[in-house]
């Protein structure tokens, strides 16, 4: 049987389905098929493929924020590499492939190689997810634990699409201990590698629903 047989491909497919995320039993030879052929983003954990919803404006609206934050952070820089959604990262430990909003590496990214043609980063060192009601228990739940294992990430980032409200994961220096904190404020800011980032520009042009 063909993963085409197994697995919807199409972004009309997939829409069928419904929204929300959606979760498949896979082998890592099926996955990385699927991976190569599906029209909407795909990752891989606990032997299952996970098919993601289509994005909301806010979401949409917070990575493009990010992007143009890191741009001004490190687009200059020579030392630092980043990416989007598009660059996916290889947790060696669990065999998941999953793909992160953002991603900032410090050096050169050192790849992996999923099949010929098909690559994924190993050393992040910053990580950004923004998180929608739909992959919350699934950031929050699996992925968090599972980015703090990697040895190079220093700090993750996770944005809230509902409202303002970014949690900040930062690693206490040469332990595999973390601190974290939260920024409910759109005047406040946080540190990426010693610069300032507010709140504020993170959620440029993002409307949020008025509950009631």
């Amino acid at each position: 049987m063909t993963v085409s047989a197994k697995f919807p491909l199409t972004l009309t497919e997939r829409l069928d389905l419904g929204p929300g995320v959606l979760r498949f039993p896979a082998t890592w030879e099926e996955y990385l098929e699927v991976l190569e052929e599906a029209e909407y983003p795909v990752e891989f954990d606990n032997n299952e493929i996970i098919a993601m919803s289509i994005a909301s404006n806010p979401h949409e609206a917070i990575v493009v924020n990010i992007s143009g934050i890191l741009y001004q952070l490190f687009g200059d820089d020579p030392a630092y590499f980043y990416a989007s959604s598009n660059r996916h990262i290889f947790l060696k430990e669990f065999q998941a492939d999953y793909a992160p909003d953002a991603q900032v590496v410090k050096g050169a990214p050192i790849e992996y190689i999923l099949r010929k043609g098909l690559t994924a980063n190993l050393n992040p060192c910053i990580l950004f997810e923004v998180l929608p009601p739909s992959t919350r228990d699934l950031d929050l739940g699996v992925k968090l634990p599972r980015y703090k294992k990697i040895p190079s990430v220093r700090q993750i980032v996770f944005i809230d699409q509902t409202h303002p409200l970014v949690t900040v994961y930062t690693r206490i220096e040469n332990t595999n201990r973390w601190e974290n904190q939260d920024f409910d404020n759109l005047d406040q800011s946080f540190l990426i590698e010693d610069q300032p980032v507010f709140i504020k520009d993170l959620y440029k042009k993002v409307v949020f629903e008025i509950a009631g």
